[in-house]
């Protein structure tokens, strides 16, 4: 599935057509690939503890990549958006923000390198910054704990203006850009 992805196959459908694919089978080493039926099977059967595997792997290439060049410098960028969905599935619903119905989930990414650091599967009702605390504890931990001479900063936009997510990186001496919405007390200080 990942060098269908990177070869620019993003349809599961394509999984068919590419099973026999010669280039692919020399690759991985296997006589034949996963059809499109064994692809939904596969995503059918994924659930918390399979996205929470997908976050280690995630952490694992970090560690080889920056195992060849450590950056200086990692631009948390967090944000959300809306993973359309058809029909009745487990765990969508109507976001009113999107005005449609789908899953919510939470993503961050090096805002430098466009590289996926963490992600999370949210329900499609939830506000975007439901859990934000939560979710980047893990990744703050692992970057002083781990890479404490990479300097981190944090980018979001207005929906994550939420005083714990300032108080959780003012608390870590972590630098942070927050876009805050219009509102009258920031028209009154700017008018000073």
């Amino acid at each position: 599935m990942i060098y269908q992805i990177l070869a620019g196959y993003f349809n599961d459908n394509d999984a068919d057509e590419l099973a026999n694919e010669p280039v692919f089978k020399s690759i991985l080493e296997k006589s034949a690939l996963a059809s499109q039926p064994t692809l939904s099977r596969f995503f059918n059967r994924m659930d918390t503890d399979t996205l929470n595997q997908f976050n280690e792997i995630i952490k694992e290439l970090r560690k080889l990549a920056y195992g060849i060049k450590k950056p200086e410098m990692v631009l948390l960028d967090i944000d959300s958006t809306l993973l359309n969905t058809y029909g009745r599935q487990e765990g969508e619903g109507f976001n009113f923000h999107y005005s449609a119905h789908g899953y919510h989930p939470l993503l961050c990414y090096d805002g430098l390198t466009g590289d996926l650091l963490k992600a999370q599967l949210r329900d499609g009702t939830v506000y975007t910054s439901n859990g934000v605390v939560d979710f980047m504890k893990p990744l703050l931990d692992e970057y002083q704990q781990i890479y404490p001479d990479i300097a981190l900063y944090l980018r979001g936009d207005s929906g994550f203006a939420t005083p714990d997510l300032f108080k959780q990186w003012e608390t870590n001496s972590v630098s942070y850009t927050i876009r805050l919405k219009a509102n009258q007390n920031l028209y009154k200080l700017a008018s000073h």
